[in-house]
């Protein structure tokens, strides 16, 4: 993690620098395989920019908080679309359990 830019700094300033510091902890997850962490940090960046753009009276400004939670949300939802889920996600059913699948 980045240290935090000198004071003296806006809520919105340093919520904004969090939410960038999230959103680079998530390409360094997704980077190294870890799509749990990587799709939880996108979705903060995301849940923090959507809450800086509801305040923000500056139209550029509100557009990019908007944009940047946008790509946020369509990484996270893509990572999800990766992650295998179902029966199938982790076996056959009864493997844990040392037994044989029905037939």
């Amino acid at each position: 993690m980045q240290p935090a830019p000198r004071p003296p700094m806006s809520r919105a300033q340093k919520l904004s620098w969090y939410a960038q510091q999230l959103i680079s902890d998530a390409e360094a997850a997704e980077k190294a395989g870890d799509k749990e962490t990587a799709t939880a940090r996108y979705l903060q960046a995301a849940e923090i920019l959507l809450l800086l753009s509801k305040v923000e009276a500056n139209y550029a400004t509100w557009r990019d908080y908007t944009d940047k939670a946008s790509l946020c949300q369509r990484r996270a939802r893509l990572l999800i679309a990766q992650t295998p889920s179902g029966p199938d996600a982790h076996g056959p059913p009864n493997a844990a359990l040392g037994g044989s699948p029905r037939s």
